[in-house]
């Protein structure tokens, strides 16, 4: 294809009816525009000027038609062009936003509200997804952030920290262990678990227990926080969760406990996650920061992270 320099060679002689105005009105040599001329007539086999005056020229009716269309592809190239800087620039459109799927439910409507408090004409497009899934899906292009745990650092994702949040201990309610101010996973060992099996998720909570040379007594695996929690208010054991709900009931209604540990564990962080190869826009740098005001400044989040108890509560 001919380079969009010479077709703006060409219209500013059709322009300016001389190839030296034309050479002055874009400040370059007159064999440069002679040399874009003939190109072009090579290249289409037409002839596009006739000389009509010394150091006149004037359009042939093939070069008419040739230069109405050749203007129409030039202005949409600056239309492209302009678009194209704004995307950097832009804070209207949409992000697509990964997030670890069991706590979308708990985090993206913040994040909604937060965008609409401050005015942000920014919508968000979620994909929901595991941990290693997401990791994919940043490397892959189909997502521009994660909104994720660390648990699992991957080559080429950068992570940055927004929230703390300790793993807890699922109870029923009447379980006698749900009244203590924590509980250890010694504790646990010989009790019946209700396991969340996701990938990468369920390792991080096993790895808990072989660290301390233990072994959970898995009984069921569910995918699904729901699950998990009604099948721990149904009495069939206890779960290791991170974020919790803001009520303590299962579907059913049944009754739960949410009672930290007490072993030292590092708490998982939760957090953005890009790929290091990311130049974040306008749009994306602006939805960030409405993450780090609302999760991390703000805090809004807290009220799903377990915080240790009081001695005797």
């Amino acid at each position: 294809m001919i380079p969009f320099r010479q077709l703006t060679y060409i219209v500013a002689v059709a322009d300016c009816g001389s190839i030296s105005a034309a050479a002055e009105s874009l400040a370059i040599s007159q064999p440069a525009i002679s040399a874009a001329i003939k190109k072009v007539e090579e290249e289409y086999q037409l002839k596009l000027f006739v000389r009509e005056r010394p150091h006149r020229v004037v359009l042939t009716p093939v070069g008419r038609r040739f230069i109405a269309q050749a203007r129409r592809l030039l202005e949409n190239a600056q239309e492209f062009d302009d678009e194209a800087r704004n995307l950097r620039q832009s804070l209207r459109g949409v992000v697509e936003v990964g997030c670890f799927f069991p706590t979308a439910a708990f985090i993206i409507p913040i994040l909604l509200k937060g965008l609409r408090s401050r005015g942000f004409d920014i919508s968000i497009r979620v994909h929901e997804a595991d941990l290693d899934e997401l990791n994919n899906m940043l490397t892959q292009g189909t997502i521009e952030v994660a909104l994720t745990y660390n648990m699992y650092p991957s080559p080429g994702i950068e992570f940055e920290s927004l929230i703390e949040a300790p793993p807890y201990v699922l109870l029923p309610k009447d379980d006698p262990l749900s009244t203590l101010p924590a509980i250890s996973l010694n504790q646990l060992a010989d009790r019946d678990m209700v396991g969340l099996n996701l990938p990468l998720t369920q390792q991080f909570f096993l790895s808990l227990f072989s660290q301390l040379n233990l072994r959970p007594r898995i009984k069921h695996q569910a995918k699904s926080y729901e699950l998990v929690r009604s099948l721990v208010a149904a009495g069939e054991g206890y779960a290791l969760l991170i974020m919790r709900p803001a009520n303590e009931r299962a579907y059913d209604g049944g009754e739960l406990a949410y009672v930290p540990l007490s072993d030292d564990i590092p708490p998982p962080q939760y957090g953005l996650a890009f790929t290091n190869r990311t130049v974040p826009t306008k749009l994306i740098e602006t939805f960030a920061q409405v993450c780090r005001e609302t999760l991390k400044s703000e805090n809004r989040a807290e009220k799903y992270v377990v915080q240790a108890r009081a001695e005797g509560v």
